[in-house]
């Protein structure tokens, strides 16, 4: 679905010595379907990279494709930002709408969609995201939880292959951040490509691959399996481990026959009191 191949890129490369640059000789494929969490610190490089994924940047050296097409070529653009949708950290900056319905309807506007197929997809499009009955809403009106689940239904309508989420849990409280979560879990289920930004190792063990960004590099890329018992490297690159994870890897040390991957504390307790029934 896409593939980027020796991609470098700087915003001002012309004043940056090459160990300085934002991305350096990137190389991904990420296959249709996939669930993919891209992790990183401040300044890894990985939202910049999630802007060349659907061409609202290119790279200064290498190449990306979408589905075969480069975002080079600029008479493929139209084409790759219909498969690639990115839904960002502020949904305040993707809404342009006075109603919740408008809003969705923008993107298809654009797209040149008929007024019956319109309608029907935003009808689903808000389904998905469970704001259905909220057409005539006022964006403003709406909590931060909400805001972004509007954001992601203005995608969501446009129909796009694959789903760019940059930190697009960063700003929500507890209960915002969960229900978006479910909705990117659900995206995926039904067959959209995901692909989740994020500086959370929470969020990222919560796909099934997880690409680990420092320094403009790729420094893993591997299946969320195989990295959740060596966690604690995560910590070499300035990324916290979670607690849960902490404590769950010391019990497993210590013999106790817990579930092999757990990322919060809720799960964490469920699964010690189920072990302690046992007895």
């Amino acid at each position: 679905m896409i593939q980027v191949k020796g991609v470098w890129f700087h915003y001002q490369p012309e004043e940056a010595p090459r160990k300085d640059w934002a991305l350096q000789d990137i190389n991904l494929t990420i296959m249709p379907g996939e669930y993919v969490s891209v992790i990183g610190p401040n300044g890894s490089g990985k939202s910049t990279l999630s802007r060349l994924l659907n061409g609202l940047l290119l790279p200064v050296e290498g190449e990306v494709r979408v589905g075969g097409r480069l975002t080079a070529n600029t008479q493929d653009l139209w084409y790759i930002r219909q498969q690639v949708g990115l839904v960002f950290q502020n949904p305040d900056n993707q809404i342009v709408a006075p109603t919740v319905q408008d809003d969705v309807a923008f993107g298809l506007e654009n797209l040149g969609v008929s007024r019956e197929e319109m309608k029907e997809r935003i009808r689903d499009a808000l389904e998905a995201v469970g704001l259905a009955g909220m057409e005539q809403r006022e964006p403003h009106h709406l909590s931060g939880g909400q805001k972004q689940r509007l954001a992601i239904a203005g995608i969501l309508a446009m129909q796009p292959k694959v789903i760019v989420f940059d930190e697009a849990t960063s700003m929500l409280d507890p209960q915002g951040r969960k229900d978006v979560l479910g909705i990117i879990r659900q995206l995926n289920e039904k067959g959209t490509t995901v692909i989740h930004i994020t500086h959370s190792a929470n969020e990222a063990f919560l796909a099934k691959r997880v690409i680990v960004m420092a320094e403009g590099r790729i420094q893993l890329d591997l299946p969320a399996d195989e990295l959740y018992p060596i966690a604690l490297i995560l910590e070499k690159w300035g990324l916290d481990v979670p607690l849960a994870v902490r404590l769950h890897h010391r019990l497993l040390g210590h013999g106790w026959h817990l579930r092999e991957r757990i990322t919060s504390l809720e799960d964490l307790v469920t699964d010690l009191w189920r072990f302690l029934s046992k007895d």
